[in-house]
């Protein structure tokens, strides 16, 4: 190849390089303004979203710190209930928690507690417990039993069984199949049950020692 060829060929790779760079820059430049264009004719709805998007996350912001203060004076206000000696001022305190914090875990805690402390209306504590989007299933299983257990004393062994038959965690079935036993009217499932109850997870020394008296005693 001459030398006047591979200049020639050398100045028209060099001229297209350079318009493919003119060419791709224009095109940024292009893009670059339809962007702009874009920006200015949508400014009035961008800054509508920008305005809403921050007051969301006030919002947002608002909310997160007012349910952390509530659970705070909650806790503070259940804490002091349970600390109180007082039986008046301590069912004062959880009927406080109860009212004041209906939705929060809390105000399910003190149904519980208040189902101990004012026995005339433990069936009511216990019956919104059961119902408490907040409890916890632990607690539902023994609001279940105290329920039943509640009307077994009374002698109402058929309310009882209801609440007898719901689906409880291990640590309690040896109290609903004690239950079950003293609900029942015929000596064989009484017996039966007793005899489950035995072989259930014993988390009370106390029940497990009753079981095994009522055994005994039908064995002999």
């Amino acid at each position: 190849m001459s030398d006047k060829k591979a200049a020639k060929e050398a100045v028209e790779e060099e001229n297209s390089s350079f318009a493919a760079e003119e060419m791709e820059e224009l095109k940024r430049e292009m893009r670059s303004a339809k962007w702009v264009a874009w920006m200015e004719d949508n400014k009035q709805t961008l800054m509508a979203g920008l305005a809403g998007l921050v007051v969301v996350l006030l919002i947002a912001g608002y909310w997160i710190e007012s349910e952390r203060s509530t659970r705070v004076v909650a806790a503070t206000v259940y804490q002091q209930a349970l600390n109180e000696q007082d039986t008046e001022k301590k069912r004062s305190l959880l009927e406080n928690v109860s009212r004041d914090f209906a939705d929060s875990s809390y105000g399910a805690l003190a149904l519980m507690q208040l189902a101990r402390y004012d026995a005339g209306n433990a069936e009511t504590y216990l019956k919104a417990l059961i119902a408490h989007g907040k409890a916890m299933e632990e607690w539902v299983w023994q609001a279940h039993l105290d329920l039943a257990e509640l009307y077994i004393e009374r002698g109402d062994a058929q309310a009882a069984k209801p609440y007898l038959d719901t689906k409880v965690g291990e640590q309690y079935q040896q109290l609903q199949h004690y239950l079950q036993a003293m609900a029942s009217a015929d000596a064989a499932e009484k017996e039966m049950h007793l005899k489950k109850a035995l072989d259930a997870p014993s988390l009370d020394d106390e029940l497990k020692q009753k079981i095994e008296s009522q055994l005994a005693s039908k064995a002999s």
